[in-house]
């Protein structure tokens, strides 16, 4: 593939005069959209002791810690550490979508998944290769949240040691490929708690999904920076990161306030 502007690699530069002061402000924010995020949903970890819920919280953890890095790349960008910057910033964010994406694919434990189907096979006395490859199929399944965390560490890693020296293009590249993933577990997350919110039959809940939209309209924008710099692009990409994580903590916070409101109605 052909080189690039180094622009992709600090995209707030595109703001000029107005970078560093719109990195400080849109980093500090998204820090703390996702520190509260994180909190909540230990918290609800630690209330419920469900083992599954535990990638949420280190998910959004690790995806502010990318968000530092992002920072950092602006405030080194003279400096050869600005590669390493921005290498650790796109293999946090991918984990950090991999671990959300984990507490998901946990919520329903196998046995639960096939215990419908087990009981269909002994009602009806199907085939004994209908039986294999549904057990087929369960293994499958049951390896791929293994396979969605060893991922972002693989291909990142993989470049790494392929190209020790990173330049321009081959960061390009490395992005084009991790946004694609970021794309497709963002993808499978929105259709789980999709189908979460038809379960529940709640309205309300339609906000997490909306949230999940927006984070992967961020990567969308950032994904068509490959192809050429684009400051609209760009403001895009980081209007819909901050609405995201802002719907986020609107949930959070009505979800707490409704619970606190219960409480008082029940001592009163």
């Amino acid at each position: 593939m052909t080189a690039h502007d180094p622009d992709l690699l600090i995209p707030f530069t595109l703001l000029d005069p107005y970078a560093s002061s719109s990195s400080l402000v849109i980093t500090i924010a998204s820090v703390f959209f996702c520190s509260i995020i994180s909190i909540y949903f230990f918290r609800s970890y630690r209330f419920s002791g469900f083992g599954y819920l535990l990638g949420l919280p280190i998910g959004f953890a690790v995806l502010g810690i990318s968000f530092v890095f992002d920072q950092l790349s602006l405030i080194y960008q003279t400096h050869n550490v600005l590669y390493l910057f921005f290498w650790i910033q796109l293999a946090l964010q991918s984990e950090a979508f991999a671990l959300i994406a984990l507490s998901y694919m946990l919520k329903t434990p196998i046995g639960t998944r096939t215990k419908s189907s087990i009981t269909s096979l002994d009602q009806s006395s199907l085939l004994v290769h209908n039986n294999v490859s549904t057990k087929a199929k369960d293994r499958f399944i049951s390896i791929l949240p293994v396979v969605a965390i060893l991922i972002p560490l693989t291909v990142t890693m993989s470049a790494l040691l392929v190209h020790p020296f990173f330049n321009y293009a081959d960061l390009a590249d490395l992005s084009f490929v991790m946004r694609i993933f970021d794309m497709i577990i963002l993808g499978y997350i929105f259709k789980a708690t999709i189908a979460n919110l038809v379960k529940a039959a709640n309205l309300k809940l339609l906000y997490i999904p909306a949230a999940f939209a927006s984070l992967w309209l961020a990567q969308y924008s950032l994904l068509i920076m490959y192809f050429g710099d684009s400051s609209i692009a760009f403001i895009g990409s980081i209007s819909a990161r901050v609405a995201g994580l802002a719907l986020f903590v609107y949930v959070m916070y009505n979800a707490m306030f409704t619970v606190r409101r219960r409480e008082i109605e029940v001592k009163t």
